[in-house]
């Protein structure tokens, strides 16, 4: 079933800003550029904007329209930050950047082992990551990656960034590109390690997301646990209610 037009002009434009395409002051296309290239009515297309602007995502200024806020709430998905990968060859928006605060090589915990299909204890990359946007941490998020993936990519090892993102490096290492991904999202409160890498104050909430991505053949790639504050994700759904 295709999303009414409104979500479907608020799912373009959602896009264009967490990839960096419209960064933080940059004017969103008027009213009337959006009417006539959706071909909808001017009713459709602020609804539309309604949706990003109850995100907080944008906002209104006077003499500009709407415009993208100074700072984007949104957290960007792991499919998100493949595809600006892919897209621009840095995984990295305007602003954005990371501090990697571990590449080391670990026995595989059950949770871990269980993602990525092999036997609690084998050995297994794990890469821990503390995220940026200006001088303001916006996530914490650690990899995971069977011994063969870090044979062929040795660089995931290295305490340094990998602009490309880790997925795209790994497709160019091995030849296996990403096919699907499977994501699960939680809420929680935030434990001590969190409090102290996103500065939060007890008792906060984060959300974290638990992402596994395949390839072709339907083996895992890499498994990734991701975690935000919780005033970071919204998400929207659409969907029938009629058999």
């Amino acid at each position: 079933m295709a999303l009414p037009k409104y979500e479907q002009i608020a799912s373009d434009l959602r896009g264009r800003i967490v990839r960096g395409e419209l960064s933080p002051g940059d004017a969103l296309p008027s009213e009337r550029e959006l009417t006539e290239r959706w071909k909808v009515s001017r009713a459709t297309v602020v609804k539309g904007l309604e949706v990003l602007r109850n995100e907080g995502l944008i906002e209104t200024r006077q003499g500009l329209g709407s415009v993208v806020r100074e700072r984007a709430p949104l957290a960007r998905t792991a499919g998100e930050r493949y595809r600006t990968a892919v897209e621009t060859g840095n995984i990295y928006t305007s602003g954005e950047y990371a501090e990697i605060l571990a590449a080391e090589l670990v026995p595989a915990p059950d949770d871990v082992a269980a993602a990525l299909g092999i036997q609690p204890g084998e050995q297994v990359g794990r890469r821990h990551r503390l995220t940026f946007e200006g001088s303001t941490p916006s996530a914490h998020s650690i990899s995971w990656f069977t011994a063969d993936v870090i044979e062929a990519a040795p660089r995931l090892l290295l305490r340094e960034r990998v602009r490309e993102g880790t997925t795209r490096y790994i497709e160019m290492q091995t030849g296996r590109r990403p096919h699907s991904g499977r994501d699960l999202w939680g809420s929680r409160l935030a434990n001590d390690e969190d409090l102290a890498l996103l500065r939060l104050e007890a008792p906060s909430a984060v959300s974290e997301v638990r992402h596994t991505v395949y390839d072709a053949d339907g083996k895992p790639l890499a498994y990734e646990v991701g975690i935000n504050p919780g005033d970071r994700w919204a998400r929207t759904e659409e969907y029938s209610l009629t058999n």
